[in-house]
């Protein structure tokens, strides 16, 4: 897995900025995403939800998220290897269902 920094700056008058990135490998994961409609515009406002699946079929909600104006939603950290189910949800319709495993 790549390592990934992006900053943003808004210098003042006369202000000098001096920045450094030390990425370190990283042991956890993320899941970034984004919910779109069919016609392929985002989704402002879905509810996304994250579950861990148990043994014996059951399921553990361990995180929700609600789209921002461009439909994105992001979850971490997460541990890798691990299987988890995430639901999205928009006006009270489910929209997706999608497993994922984390590497």
């Amino acid at each position: 897995m790549s390592t990934y920094g992006k900053f943003f700056f808004r210098p003042q008058a006369g202000e000098q900025i001096t920045a450094a990135l030390c990425p370190r490998p990283e042991e956890s994961a993320a899941i970034c995403g984004r919910v779109l409609n069919p016609a392929g515009e985002p989704v402002p406002g879905a509810v996304v939800l994250l579950f861990l699946p148990e043994q014996g079929g059951g399921m553990t909600l361990i995180s929700r998220f609600v789209t921002d104006e461009d439909g994105h939603f992001i979850f971490g950290p997460l541990e890798s290897g691990k299987l988890y189910l995430i639901k999205v949800f928009r006006d009270d319709m489910k929209l997706r269902e999608l497993e994922i495993v984390t590497d």
